[in-house]
């Protein structure tokens, strides 16, 4: 079983994955192998197994290149993404209230980057004509399917023209040359609302995206974080520790100084060219799309680089994981923000796409949880398609007792809660083409509203009695 103590800190991707090769949670692939089908059907292979046998891959043999390529480095599982984040096991189990205590922390006293002169990511540089994307083993995701190459774990790094902070977010971004990057940038997203400022402005936008950061980073930027709040400074919050950055060599930006590597450019206003498909975290195929281009100016990266990617495409996979564990984190810290009493945890089922969410709470007053379905639906508003509210009796890790509270606490008349024309997400397959940008909600009070009779089970201690001499028995041992 993964024990991290509270005082891990890793600097750099490279720490991370020497710990979980020490803990034996990553496993090296020497044979060859082609970056366009096998590496994403190995992690799928390694994603359909029980979280627990889980592990991180790197592969250091790939045909037609010099340079390595790791996945699962943060989600293959929670207990993954625990080890990473430097959180303690208790009893064998992951200390879930250990994650949301970091997460509440790095969000309320986020630490600012602290600025340094140079750092492992500019050990090499590319410029002008010797700008190279091709030189790099990005994979294809969906084999077969992708539009070609995708970088997809990168935090793309942007600056509000206005405020002058920066935003880190995960975006797809499409291989389309040598120097060219086709990134779906979405308005309802924060990288829309930076880059709609630039063309109102009718300027050029610098971009750059880094590659194989600190794990903290890898956290953030698939979070919904507060917007003006920049992501490398909750990053900071969530490792003890503020995060070394160096500015770019051709754009005004500052970039994780221990990165594996920052892809430097600009993007034109007003300018898009197709973009897409390419396999989405909701399971299906997200369609072709206009979208902006990037104009790589630079390239810096470490020796011996490792690529890093989280893959997407139907869950369970890394992507799902990471943005669960997130979401999770800061509907909990938003929810409690917001004034809602009585808010004890919140769970992302795995399969649902960030579209069933689980909050559990203590009842206080009357239509406690409409309040916080209007919490979730505000600090998450694309997502949470379906919002549960359960007492505190449930365990709402174990989708068997969700059901059951729903089943014997709900009248479908009185404790459903539609909301029409929500804001939706344009990769949801659910909505109509035409309907693309809207969304409905439901929300589920499976909390009590009258006394109920006792549960008809045997007494806990009793039951414990039982565990404890299962032995005894001569049956075999409980799972």
């Amino acid at each position: 079983m993964l024990h991290v103590p509270n005082s891990s800190y890793f600097e750099s991707l490279r720490d991370l994955l020497s710990h979980l090769e020490k803990i034996g949670k990553l496993r090296k692939i020497t044979r060859q192998v082609d970056k366009d089908w096998e590496i994403a059907c190995i992690t799928r292979q390694v994603m359909y197994q029980r979280p627990d046998d889980r592990y991180a891959l790197l592969f250091e043999n790939i045909a037609g290149f010099e340079t390595s390529v790791a996945t699962n480095t943060l989600g293959a599982s929670r207990d993954i993404y625990a080890t990473a984040l430097g959180v303690p096991f208790v009893d064998g189990r992951i200390d879930k209230e250990a994650i949301r205590t970091k997460w509440t922390k790095a969000l309320s006293a986020p630490i600012p980057p602290v600025v340094v002169k140079t750092g492992p990511c500019k050990e090499n540089i590319m410029r002008g004509k010797d700008i190279n994307l091709l030189k790099f083993p990005i994979p294809t995701w969906t084999p077969g399917l992708d539009g070609g190459a995708y970088l997809s774990a990168g935090a793309v790094i942007q600056k509000d023209p206005e405020t002058g902070i920066q935003n880190a977010g995960v975006y797809r971004g499409m291989i389309k040359g040598p120097n060219r990057i086709g990134v779906l940038v979405q308005p309802a997203k924060h990288s829309g609302v930076i880059m709609q400022k630039y063309e109102a402005a009718n300027k050029p936008m610098p971009i750059a995206i880094a590659i194989g950061s600190p794990p903290y980073l890898g956290m953030t930027s698939v979070g919904r974080v507060p917007y003006g709040v920049d992501e490398m400074a909750v990053a900071g919050g969530l490792g003890g520790q503020a995060m070394e950055v160096v500015k770019c060599e051709t754009v005004d930006l500052m970039v994780p100084a221990h990165a594996e590597m920052i892809i430097e450019g600009i993007v034109q206003p007003h300018f898009r060219e197709q973009e897409g498909p390419f396999g989405e975290f909701y399971g299906h195929m997200g369609p072709v799309a206009q979208s902006p281009v990037i104009e790589v100016t630079a390239i810096t990266y470490r020796n011996g680089t490792i690529h890093q990617g989280f893959q997407e495409q139907m869950p369970p996979s890394e992507g799902s994981c990471i943005k669960d564990i997130a979401m999770e984190s800061i509907l909990l810290t938003g929810l409690r923000q917001c004034g809602i009493p009585g808010v004890l945890d919140v769970y992302v089922h795995p399969m649902s796409c960030q579209s069933h969410v689980v909050v559990k709470i203590k009842p206080q007053f009357p239509s406690h949880a409409k309040a916080v379905y209007s919490g979730c639906w505000a600090v998450y508003p694309n997502r949470a398609k379906q919002v549960i509210v359960v007492e505190d009796d449930c365990d709402i890790y174990n989708d068997d007792d969700v059901t059951w509270h729903v089943a014997t606490r709900v009248q479908p008349d009185r404790d459903h809660t539609i909301w029409e024309k929500g804001t939706g997400l344009p990769l949801d397959p659910s909505m109509p083409k035409e309907m693309a940008i809207y969304s409905g909600k439901i929300g589920i009070d499976a909390t009590r509203k009258h006394a109920y009779p006792q549960r008809s089970i045997p007494p806990r201690q009793m039951m414990q009695t039982v565990q404890d001499q299962w032995s005894d028995y001569g049956l075999p041992d409980l799972t």
